[in-house]
């Protein structure tokens, strides 16, 4: 039986937040948080109104986000928030909404790589959290979810925002602080409410094309506005193209490298008794005869991208108050990212049972590629009216995405050593969530006796989510399953969804006419783990018309999404295969993560034209939902047991790993990891993952790890933001001038052991180290916008401060004084570091009338790449043929890909 929905609960989380200015540590003085964004204005400036636009843009910009107030201006704002115009999305080569909205936000970063279906629905996160933990809304409304769960980028399962076309953007309002307490769950990092276009007549048409200069990515682009309505209604439609070409910048891997120079290879393999070098040499001569020898290699290069979607936004004044309003959108994406190559011999071989030869399916190797069909749609409508004194809003929204899944270009393995006979191509499965959510709120004014009237909002909520994973083909999962990515078997899959029921109310108040006070409460109770209750208090006090002093202090919640509890697969590599577990399998399954934000902030305007503010802030999470990995097995190596023992060792082959995380191989294979697998049915021999038997791929486990998300995680995140703007204007024209900065740090507080695994570290030191440092500690952006006459030109240079990953020193220790060494724990590591980058772009614009605009520009245009692994490691892998297939690191916000130019035009009529 269901808990009823308790009022005291409400009040005693409004309590809790207050009471947490008291106790939290950290920024103790004050709080800050009110979500909030803000517009501008929704159609492209001519060139005259560029100057008055610029002088008034934070006075005439009124907020829907982070607060219930109504005509509250972005200058006036409690809670740090930023706004994107049209015109600044414009302003870069970015191919998507995701990639423009990070170029302009310091704390707002977009991942330009994945591994496996994450890259075909690449994500971005707020403040070095994840994607999951930032709130994604239209005209503020909560958008569904992608159905893309990127098991291997950290569980996200966010919005994708490559659905929402850019021609139908009025502005952009990114609130960067919590606001759980107003929205619900995963509003911890801060909000992005996407504003559409109401235009009832006109309308633009834009085209463009980018690539980068050192070849790949060649994108065009094609969108378009039109608006329709007349004085009591409109329906503004947006539609746009896209078709984007894939990147590649590759590596020799380790087995070209030994077949173009085989003498040389030869005599190594003997004289180190390599015996899988041998067998490069015997058996995958053919590989020379593959086209792109000896680049064989594409993995982690983005995927090709064909996207169309369509939009509206429409709305009519039935009189007398009532109003009926509707947004809704609908695309469709095909992806295809090429996966890791196939050696000739890899496939085992089929004997033929008569002649006893040896047959493989593709005698040059292969490559095969991952590809999805992707299908997104969602829809709102809502009326909105008056009640006597009280205004009220009533709405409903319905959102699914739904993915088809294949590996082409591919092979079964076991089919093909069973039958001599295999598809290429499969299908592996369907994805699709959906999200239906219905809301109701009401809001008045109070005349309680104080500088302003009280606004007092209130209302309830249901939300329903679904997920689902429907199986593949028989094909793509017998045995082995598809080469690359293995289809969905029926015994993984299945439908699920959940429900909850919420309450909120907010209170604003005005002591003074210089002191703003918000104080606002959610109780939400979902019906796969229970209730959260959680509060916010908001203040801000002018001390006169130039300084002002804002704070929050708020607690939050995030629901584990339906991809952390549900999905379960196997993922593979050419050595390799993780098995990941569905966590609500693992133990008593997983609970919310709880968040406590404080934040305290100053707004300047000692000039005219010129806006400055500076935001600190703090967030802990208590319960971390993240991916833990448990290393079983790892590729034989120099040092590993088999090389330390003998001196010689087989890449192909397994050894223990270093599962109790000393930065060491271990001498022997854990016997609870060992006893998971056997169980799960991947493997089975606890103490000899190569012997027969078990669903991996029996020539590929010499990496295997066992994986599942948990809560075992606490983490603190701190940092700054500052923002300012200033306009100089000109007889000639105007300048105007943008500094953004962020400055993120975070730290793990807690890290636990996981329920059944409690004797080995499902973090070890390592990946706690990874976590903390492998994303950009500081992030600058500076842009000069020159306006004269017809022309504008935007000068931008984006400093990326530094990040790095650790790897084992093991088998490297000769190098240790080229390298730069960090102590974790005892164990001894290396850094791969990505140092500071400082990246220039400019944007070029000549408007010869109130309708056409011609734009050149280019990011980048320096053509500067990250750091690559440290090259005395990568020089001895190679020398050692065991080298990836990628120099580059590959974590780096920016890709690795350089320089990229574009060039647009724009029509409005």
């Amino acid at each position: 039986m269901r808990k009823p929905i308790r009022s005291c609960q409400l009040s005693n989380a409004v309590s809790a937040a207050v009471h947490g200015i008291r106790h939290a540590s950290g920024l103790r003085t004050a709080s800050l948080a009110l979500l909030l964004t803000a517009g501008a204005a929704g159609q492209a400036y001519a060139a005259d109104d560029v100057k008055d636009e610029a002088k008034t843009l934070d006075n005439v910009t009124v907020i829907s986000t982070g607060t219930r107030k109504m005509d509250m201006a972005v200058s006036d704002s409690p809670a740090p928030i930023q706004v994107v115009t049209p015109e600044l999305l414009k302003r870069s080569a970015a191919p998507d909404l995701q990639n423009a909205i990070a170029n302009q936000i310091p704390s707002y970063n977009a991942t330009q790589t994945g591994g496996d279906m994450a890259s075909q629905t690449l994500n971005a996160s707020l403040r070095s959290l994840t994607a999951n933990h930032t709130l994604i809304l239209v005209n503020g409304k909560r958008r569904h979810v992608t159905s893309n769960f990127a098991v291997a980028a950290n569980g996200e399962m966010a919005t994708d925002l490559s659905y929402i076309p850019q021609s139908a953007i009025d502005h952009i309002e990114v609130l960067t602080d919590g606001a759980a307490a107003l929205y619900g769950s995963d509003a911890i990092a801060g909000v992005i409410n996407i504003i559409l276009k109401k235009n009832s007549d006109g309308g633009e048409f834009n085209a463009g094309y980018a690539g980068f200069a050192d070849g790949g990515g060649g994108t065009d682009n094609w969108s378009a506005n039109l608006g329709l309505g007349g004085d009591n209604g409109f329906v503004s439609l947006s539609a746009e193209v896209e078709n984007r070409k894939s990147v590649f910048r590759f590596s020799n891997p380790s087995y070209a490298n030994c077949l173009l120079d085989q003498a040389a290879c030869r005599s190594y393999a003997v004289a180190n008794g390599r015996s899988d070098l041998i067998s490069r040499l015997e058996n995958d001569q053919g590989a020379l005869m593959n086209p792109r020898f000896p680049a064989l290699n594409g993995w982690l290069n983005p995927p090709e991208v064909h996207r169309k979607i369509m939009s509206f936004n429409a709305g009519y004044d039935f009189g007398d108050g009532l109003e009926f309003y509707a947004f809704g959108s609908y695309g469709k994406k095909t992806a295809e990212s090429e996966e890791n190559y196939r050696r000739p011999s890899q496939d085992g071989g089929y004997v033929d049972p008569i002649t006893g030869e040896v047959k493989h399916k593709y005698p040059y190797g292969f490559h095969p590629s991952e590809a999805s069909d992707e299908t997104d749609y969602d829809l709102t409508a809502g009326l909105k009216g008056y009640f006597g004194d009280w205004s009220w809003d009533a709405s409903t929204s319905y959102g699914r995405n739904e993915m088809d899944v294949y590996t082409i270009n591919s092979m079964n393995f076991s089919l093909w050593q069973d039958t001599g006979a295999s598809p290429t191509d499969f299908y592996d499965g369907t994805f699709y969530s959906t999200q239906w959510t219905t809301d109701f709120a009401v809001t008045k004014d109070f005349e309680i006796g104080l500088a302003r009237p009280m606004t007092f909002n209130a209302g309830v909520e249901y939300k329903r989510d679904g997920y689902g994973i429907e199986p593949g083909e028989p094909a793509s999962y017998y045995g082995a399953g598809a080469s690359s990515f293995p289809g969905y078997n029926p015994l993984g899959t299945g439908d699920y969804s959940r429900h909850s029921y919420a309450v909120f109310a907010d209170a604003i108040f005005n002591p003074t006419d210089k002191w703003l006070v918000d104080l606002a409460g959610r109780y939400e109770d979902y019906s796969d783990f229970g209730d959260k209750a959680v509060g916010k208090l908001t203040t801000r006090y002018d001390f006169s018309d130039a300084l002002a002093l804002r704070g929050t202090v708020s607690t939050g919640f995030r629901a584990p999404n339906m991809g952390e509890q549900y999905y379960s697969a196997i993922q593979v590599s050419p050595t390799g295969a993780t098995a990941t577990l569905a966590g609500a399998t693992v133990g008593n399954g997983l609970k919310p993560e709880t968040s406590q934000n404080l934040s305290l902030g100053l707004v300047f305007r000692p000039l005219e034209n010129l806006t400055m503010t500076l935001d600190a802030y703090q967030i802990k999470i208590k319960d971390r939902t993240y991916i833990g990995s448990f290393s079983y097995s790892t590729a034989q190596s120099a040092a590993t047991r088999t090389g330390r023992n003998t001196g010689t060792w087989n890449a192909d082959l397994p050894d223990p790993a270093d599962t109790n995380g000393d930065g060491v191989p271990d001498d022997n294979y854990d016997p609870i990891l060992g006893a998971a697998l056997v169980a799960g049915g991947f493997i089975s021999d606890a103490n000899d993952p190569s012997a027969p038997g078990g669903s991996f791929d029996q020539t590929a486990r010499a990496n295997i790890d066992l994986s599942f998300f948990s809560n075992v995680l606490d983490t603190k995140t701190t940092g700054v933001d500052w923002v300012t703007n200033y306009m100089t204007p000109f007889e000639w024209g105007s300048i105007d001038w943008l500094l953004a900065a962020n400055y993120n740090k975070t730290e793990v507080t807690r890290a636990g052991r996981a329920p059944g695994f409690e004797s080995i570290p499902m973090f070890t030191p390592a990946a706690i180290s990874d976590i903390e440092h492998n994303s950009p500690r500081y992030r600058v952006n500076l842009a000069a916008t020159f306006n004269w006459e017809k022309f504008s030109l935007t000068l931008r240079e984006s400093i990326y401060g530094p990040q790095y990953t650790v790897a084992s020193l093991a088998g490297y220790e000769q190098f240790a004084d080229q390298l730069d060494l960090v102590t974790l724990d005892g164990g001894r590591y290396y850094k791969q570091e990505i140092g500071t980058m400082a990246l220039t772009g400019f944007d070029l614009s000549f408007r010869p009338d109130d309708r056409w605009t011609l734009s050149v520009g280019g990011d980048n245009v320096f053509n500067k790449y990250p750091d690559k692994i440290p090259s005395a490691v990568w020089n001895y892998d190679v020398a050692n043929y065991q080298n990836g297939n990628n120099e580059y690191l590959t974590s780096s916000p920016i890709g690795y890909f350089g320089a990229r130019y574009y060039a647009k035009v724009s029509y409005r009529f």
